[in-house]
């Protein structure tokens, strides 16, 4: 493995300037340049990306064949860090040729994600709260809780005062639901599927009416396992999204069941639940930049023995996210409701929903608004779009849907919904059998967590 260094001419995008990243692939011969022109990227000291001219005149050159899409293949994997020069050039080339005509991406938007903390105590493991609080006020990040809706029993007051009170830099999300091994993996069918989720959210609500602390409607699956009826009820039940590493996870060692599998910023599935794409806090952030140009949410997750020497891997991380770009942090669902592309056309608007729930700007000068979103993986469960005006129909073909126009006056807001054909109650499905183990185990376990710090500490 090499590395390719791209320049930092403004041509480039700017998540993709000054980046060095690896290649596997060799160039197959030196570039040729004559007549001037500018070099965007180096491999050993020699151009392997070459352009001259301006606007329509523009000619590019790359010494790297154009990428092969083999059958099952997604057109991510030779747009990610070791394998992306068969495919950068030309996805460059293209954007910078549509310029203002083409579809505008969400903006860089980021969020940190701690699996298993809850509102027992004001620490969890290695995580006090309000060093953790005073670290992403001081960084400018936010964190999001993956919190177990079985843990919901205990609150402590001050703990949950601390999150009440500081919205900005601290969310929960709904961490499965016992947190037992691949518990939302291999509830196969709709009826157990619903029964847990469901079970998960009357917990989840339980512990927002006792805590006063607001609590995303997004799912992260314990261990990134889950499967599509799992998926499908928490798009019933109301979901506003999933978060995991994987978009179709139940489909795991398989074809990818299209070419723009992991492509834009979130995959739709099961219905129409978004799969907002999360990825270790761990492991190397080279590829930070291709999912920038791409426009996905940028979402590193972690436990909290990650924080076992302190918070400097989370500046580090914010440092490195913020050298991409003009980034914003929030929440998991505040990135959910703002997963859409446009393109302006006059006085309409088209709308790309990557997401169930969206809020979308609308500039001055737009009189309507036209969705578009492609078919979720596994079929469209609704072929309708709330708007406050009414609800419209979306008319599927060829694997993409596109809305009846909507009337609207910008500039200003508009909230859109895609809806379920068989919306679900919580309240009306009754939960799982009782049974003790969730409970022993989830003791053990956060016993184990809590007692680490004090283990260090002694030894």
């Amino acid at each position: 493995m090499r590395t390719v260094e791209l320049s930092g001419d403004p041509a480039l995008a700017k998540p993709l300037r000054g980046r060095a990243i690896q290649e596997q692939a060799s160039p197959s011969q030196p570039l040729q340049i004559e007549g001037g022109g500018v070099t965007l990227a180096h491999f050993e000291g020699r151009p392997v990306w070459w352009r001259r001219g301006e606007g329509i005149e523009t000619t590019e050159m790359s010494a790297y064949p154009l990428a092969h899409l083999d059958r099952g293949e997604a057109l991510r994997e030779h747009l990610r860090a070791g394998r992306f020069m068969g495919l950068l050039p030309l996805v460059s080339f293209i954007s910078r040729l549509l310029g203002e005509g083409g579809w505008t991406l969400p903006p860089l938007r980021a969020c940190f994600v701690v699996d298993d903390p809850n509102l027992h105590w004001t620490s969890y493991g290695f995580l006090d709260y309000a060093e953790l609080i005073e670290h992403a006020t001081r960084h400018g990040y936010h964190m999001g809780f993956a919190t177990v809706p079985l843990d919901g029993w205990l609150i402590k007051r001050k703990a949950a005062a601390l999150l009440a009170g500081n919205r900005s830099v601290l969310s929960l999300a709904v961490h499965g639901n016992d947190h037992i091994a691949r518990e939302l993996a291999r509830r196969s069918t709709d009826t157990e599927a619903e029964a847990a989720i469901a079970q998960g959210l009357r917990r989840v609500s339980a512990l927002e009416r006792r805590s006063g602390v607001q609590v995303e409607h997004v799912l992260v699956p314990p261990h990134g396992a889950c499967s599509e009826a799992v998926l499908r009820a928490a798009f019933r039940l109301g979901g506003e999204a999933a978060c995991i590493s994987r978009p179709y996870p139940w489909l795991d060692e398989q074809p990818a069941p299209t070419p723009l599998a992991g492509w834009h910023p979130a995959d739709l599935v099961a219905g129409g639940l978004p799969v907002l794409p999360r990825h270790p806090l761990s492991a190397s952030r080279e590829d930070l930049a291709l999912r920038a140009l791409l426009g996905h949410p940028l979402i590193l997750y972690g436990h909290h023995v990650d924080f076992a020497d302190g918070l400097d891997v989370l500046a580090q991380a914010a440092s490195e996210i913020g050298s991409l770009g003009e980034v914003q942090w929030g929440s998991l669902g505040w990135i959910a409701r703002g997963n859409y592309s446009t393109r302006r056309l006059g006085d309409t608007l088209l709308v790309k929903m990557h997401s169930r729930r969206i809020t979308v700007e609308v500039p001055a000068g737009v009189s309507s608004l036209r969705v578009l979103m492609d078919e979720p993986v596994g079929g469209a469960a609704g072929h309708r779009l709330a708007h406050p005006s009414g609800d419209v129909g979306i008319a599927f073909e060829h694997e993409t849907g596109v809305s009846e126009p909507l009337v609207v006056v910008g500039p200003g807001s508009v909230d859109l919904a895609l809806r379920a054909d068989r919306p679900l109650d919580p309240g009306a499905i009754a939960s799982p059998a009782i049974h003790p183990w969730p409970l022993l185990r989830r003791a053990l376990v956060e016993t184990r967590d809590r007692i680490q710090p004090l283990l260090r500490i002694s030894s």
